[in-house]
């Protein structure tokens, strides 16, 4: 069985390495928040830190906490689930070999828990490395010497850390292997490798995603209603909700993705009048792989809509503070608030990227595909360049939905608050503009750059190397 394993790992090492890049990042985020969290306990602890900047310091490790949980759960069972899809065909051939469910399911199992173990360990040196780093910065942000600060390196909260990381992987990969073990060989060799999976808005979307958006309404209306009596600290609350709100947001758009990407992404592209081949090729791909879509754009509109979010809460709160006469922001800076999220964003980038690398293999055949219809090879370079456009637009687009969410919470409970201020919301043009050019980059050079080489061989070969795996 070990060798059947490590066999079956070196055939899917790039689809592993994939998956590697968002392993390290979720188990990075996770333990750097849990160090960071237990360092300022001890720093406040020693009595240096100013009574009335204590909570606000021990918030930001405990929100980058909650949120790095929560996309860990996310971003872990979405990317496992695309390595075991794209393995059907060779986990469908150890089943004709005489392999048993369980055993296939083992050798998957097996798989994820080298992956994962590895992944783990490198995010752990990682998060060591910058704990200081960061524990200085955010005692630094609230205008407190940072030589004060307290590292702590607990081996137990290491390894409490690790293990939430390792179960929340192997959970995942569990139900995936189940899956796949469960599908009749014959089935799993006579669908075509890569073939696009229609996954409806079931029952329990619905169910979940409403549930979600009802909650969300509610903490919003809670808010506002409790705003006024918590005082000076009222801002505090709405800037925390409405930074919630964009998140639970995120959430209800990643479970009707199959209706938000697909149908947004339909519709926007629509509209764009070009009818070059590349343009109609890459359009038509996006839109047949739909699962693959949905799981690509969905990370990345939640790091563009965090993203720009934080740079309209930022300008928002320093219009509002020149409009009651102060003249700027008070530990409400962007940095400031990039650090209550950005392990999530973190997480949520590296998830796209893993999804889009994973997905080299199957965009490698398709191109050789469109080569013999007739692409030139020009063509065939720009199809991947505008898929990663229409990804990156797409997950612009709903990122701007959760930003309005969020803002709109904003907007409202600065009303609630009534210091005279109007609650208007400003839209920071500027950074969405450098944002949106940064998420640009990454994802079309996670698109292009991995298939270049296929192109320079011959499409039968390329076609029937996705075949055989």
């Amino acid at each position: 069985m070990r060798a059947l394993i490590l066999a079956e790992l070196r055939a899917a090492w790039s689809s592993w390495l994939a998956v590697l890049i968002a392993f390290v990042a979720t188990s990075f985020s996770i333990v750097l928040a849990i160090l960071a969290l237990d360092s300022l306990i001890a720093t406040i602890g020693t009595g240096n830190v100013p009574e009335r900047e204590a909570p606000a310091i021990m918030i930001t490790p405990g929100v980058n906490l909650a949120l790095a949980l929560i996309g860990t759960l996310a971003v872990i069972g979405a990317v496992t689930g695309l390595v075991v899809q794209s393995r059907r065909g060779a986990l469908a051939r150890l089943a004709l070999a005489g392999a048993t469910p369980g055993q296939v399911s083992r050798i998957l199992l097996g798989q994820l828990a080298i992956v994962s173990i590895i992944g783990s360990v490198i995010g752990v040196v990682l998060a060591i490395v910058f704990q200081p780093a960061a524990v200085r910065e955010t005692i630094s942000d609230r205008g407190v010497d940072p030589a004060i600060a307290v590292i702590k390196v607990d081996p137990l909260l290491i390894l409490l850390g690790v293990g939430f990381f390792l179960l929340v992987a192997l959970i995942g990969g569990m139900r995936q292997s189940w899956v796949a073990a469960a599908v009749p060989p014959v089935e799993a060799l006579r669908t075509a490798p890569g073939a696009a999976v229609r996954r409806g808005l079931g029952i329990g979307r619905w169910i979940g995603g409403g549930v979600i958006l009802l909650g969300t309404v509610g903490l919003s209306v809670l808010v506002v209603a409790a705003v006024p009596s918590f005082g000076v600290d009222g801002g505090d609350i709405v800037m925390q909700g409405s930074l919630f709100v964009m998140l639970f947001t995120s959430i209800v758009l990643s479970l009707w993705a199959p209706l938000t990407v697909s149908l947004l992404t339909r519709v926007w592209t629509a509209l764009v009048p070009s009818r070059a081949a590349s343009w109609v090729l890459a359009r038509a791909a996006v839109i047949a792989r739909g699962e693959r879509l949905a799981r690509t754009v969905t990370p990345i509109m939640m790091a563009v809509g965090l993203l720009v979010g934080l740079g309209s809460l930022s300008a928002s709160i320093s219009g509002m503070l020149h409009e009651v006469g102060k003249g700027g922001l008070e530990h409400a800076s962007l940095l400031s608030l990039l650090f209550m999220v950005g392990l999530i964003m973190l997480i949520s980038m590296s998830g796209g990227v893993s999804v889009v690398l994973m997905m080299s293999r199957q965009r490698e055949a398709e191109l050789a595909l469109a080569g013999v219809v007739g692409a030139t090879g020009k063509q065939q370079v720009l199809v991947p360049v505008l898929e990663g456009v229409i990804i990156t637009v797409t997950a612009t687009l709903l990122g701007l939905v959760m930003m309005g969410a969020g803002m709109a919470l904003f907007s409202a409970g600065v009303l609630a608050l009534g210091k005279g201020v109007s609650g208007r919301i400003i839209m920071p043009w500027a950074d969405l503009g450098v944002i949106f050019a940064v998420a640009l980059v990454i994802i079309v050079a996670a698109t292009t750059l991995p298939v270049l080489r296929s192109l320079r061989r011959p499409a039968r070969q390329v076609v029937a190397q996705l075949a055989a795996e």
